[in-house]
């Protein structure tokens, strides 16, 4: 802003100096010129006197050429030529040239004018003096003309000469300019340089400059409110996304992060200790699917896809972001197959959501396996059902056979109610609630001898004896699920045994962090679980040694009733097996029992 209003002040300052000098160059010429034509006039009047009164002796004295024969001095003779002419343009005396090879004169304008108007002014080339010259002539009383001329470049021989004194002058003008116009740019601008923008207010106002302030002092005041509402919304922005448990990026449309919260770093498995934002999104993940996401919502389609990380299994949701101006002329019809996708030039970024759905794939991926487990576990005893009772049917088995085939029949057919009301149970367990179920106070004591007691049969028929031990312990809970565990558990004791083995269950009271547990552990001396299996016993139709449990029977889902169950009554329970000796599970069912909320 200095430069130009310097500049402007600076040329001004020259255009008006160069206007002011061509003025006075031309006042002063005009003036020179009036003054040498009135000097001539005056002169041709003495001249013209002295010539009326004495005569053409009058002359002598301007005669050059007696000047040069030494008749009169130097000083005596005239500068300007004289020129007497006769009414018919003869020369009848010259003061610089012979009058004897003069031509005639009568058709000089200067003459002519004198002729005419009693006095007449020209300039032109003189062929005579062989110079510019101005010439001036009056005609005298007996109708003959004196003229005086003088060499015109006088006036410009004066110009010239006051150029020099005139153009330093000049000079030195436009150096005082220049400094003086740099000091007033900055005297000018140095106020609004030292203006407070923020309050609109200078210490110098200018008057011009009153509106520009009041408007900026305004502007501030609705800066300041946008501000604050921005904070606002921006606090509340992050308060939101940083408690929410998906993760969250916001990009440009060069890919950058802008934003993100603390689960997208936790989620993708980033250095919690570098700050993203202005790194490409690649700084992240590098995963194929998460940058495949990104480029096709950067290309306005709404793209979903999954990335594994590790045994974590995330679900990308990439949505592009769309600038206001929509495309107004498309009625809802034709914009309705474009739901997924936008044009690409009205793209400005996109939001990706990182949802963590391990979860969900592996309760998928768990009644993925259910159900062909079931469908497996129930294809089975039908199977044979419908091949004994085919047999029947078509008359192969002789009359002796039949009730060995009927009892065949009879086993398929209670292993498959045992399924199926298994099946059942775990379905109920599955919905997670209490409704439904009456707790009550429950002896544990009683409830094992009630089981002892129902598996009498299967251990004289293994050989195996079952020893219950220690206190009377009393408990809250669904009496029916508490014995399904007991029960569960001293039926798998006596499976897996060995000939002559024992089933030792033993009750007690224990505190875990100062809630009170019921304490239920069954231990055998059976084939034992290999540590590898142990953490899958509890799953569905899990078994350590197929074709043991399929001569052994059962439905495979024991062990996970029992984990359910616990579960239900929000207990914990614990395996300890050597392979070979035997293995041990204790169940800890809180004393009281509550309600999750």
């Amino acid at each position: 802003m200095i430069k130009r209003i310097f500049k402007n002040t600076f040329w001004v300052s020259m255009v008006t100096l160069f206007i002011a000098y061509v003025i006075i160059v031309g006042i002063l010429y005009d003036y020179f010129d009036r003054q040498i034509k009135t000097e001539l006039k005056t002169e041709a009047e003495y001249i013209a006197c002295g010539l009326e009164s004495v005569g053409d002796a009058y002359l002598d004295s301007f005669d050059h050429n007696q000047y040069i024969s030494g008749k009169v001095s130097a000083s005596q003779v005239h500068k300007n030529r004289i020129t007497w002419v006769d009414s018919d343009g003869n020369v009848l005396f010259d003061s610089t040239a012979d009058k004897q090879k003069m031509e005639n004169h009568k058709n000089r304008d200067e003459i002519q004018k004198a002729l005419k108007n009693g006095e007449g002014y020209t300039v032109r080339y003189s062929h005579t003096l062989d110079e510019q010259t101005i010439y001036y002539a009056v005609e005298l009383s007996d109708g003959s003309v004196l003229r005086v001329s003088s060499a015109y470049n006088t006036v410009i021989s004066i110009i010239m000469a006051m150029m020099q004194p005139t153009l330093f002058l000049v000079l030195l003008i436009i150096v005082l300019s220049y400094f003086m116009s740099k000091n007033v740019a900055k005297r000018i601008v140095a106020p609004i340089n030292n203006m407070d923008l923020l309050y609109g207010e200078m210490d110098e106002e200018y008057e011009e400059l009153v509106p520009l302030l009041k408007r900026i002092r305004k502007q501030n005041i609705l800066i300041d409110q946008q501000m604050d509402d921005l904070k606002t919304q921006q606090a509340k922005f992050q308060a939101l996304t940083e408690h929410m448990r998906e993760g969250f990026l916001v990009l440009d449309k060069k890919e950058n992060v802008m934003s993100y919260n603390k689960a997208a770093v936790e989620l993708l498995g980033a250095s919690k200790d570098m700050d993203y934002t202005g790194h490409n999104v690649i700084q992240f993940d590098r995963e194929r699917s998460l940058r495949e996401a990104v480029d096709e919502a950067i290309n306005g389609v709404r793209t979903q896809r999954t990335l594994e990380n590790g045994e974590r299994i995330y679900r990308i949701v990439a949505n592009p972001i769309v600038i206001e101006d929509v495309v107004k002329d498309e009625t809802a019809e034709e914009q309705a197959p474009k739901a997924d996708m936008v044009p690409k030039d009205q793209v400005e970024g996109v939001i990706v959501i990182i949802l963590d759905e391990t979860e969900k794939e592996k309760r998928e991926q768990l009644r993925r396996e259910f159900t062909s487990n079931v469908s497996h576990e129930l294809k089975t005893p039908l199977t044979s059902i419908s091949g004994v009772a085919e047999i029947i049917m078509n008359g192969i088995v002789k009359a002796e056979d039949i009730p060995g085939f009927a009892k065949n029949i009879y086993e398929e057919a209670a292993r498959l109610i045992d399924l199926v009301n298994d099946i059942i149970f775990l379905s109920k367990l599955d919905e997670e609630s209490s409704i439904g179920y009456q707790t009550e106070n429950i002896s544990l004591l009683d409830m094992a001898k009630q089981v002892k007691s129902r598996l009498k049969m299967p251990c004289q028929e293994k050989d195996v004896s079952i020893h219950i031990v220690g206190e009377d312990v009393q408990m809250e809970g669904v009496a029916s699920m508490v014995e399904e565990v007991i029960y569960n558990l001293c039926d798998n004791g006596i499976k897996y045994n060995k000939e002559g083995g024992k089933v030792a269950v033993t009750l007690r009271e224990v505190t875990e962090k100062d809630i009170p547990y019921a304490a239920i552990e069954v231990s055998d001396t059976g084939i034992g679980i290999a540590m590898d299996d142990q953490e899958r016993v509890f799953e569905r139709f899990y078994r350590v040694d197929k074709s043991h449990s399929k001569a052994i029977g059962g439905t495979g889902l024991g062990l996970s009733i029992v984990k359910h169950v616990v579960m239900f009554h929000h207990g914990n329970i614990h395996i300890q097996s050597v392979l070979g000796e035997g293995t041990t599970i204790t169940v800890l069912f809180p004393i009281h029992y509550y309600t999750a909320e």
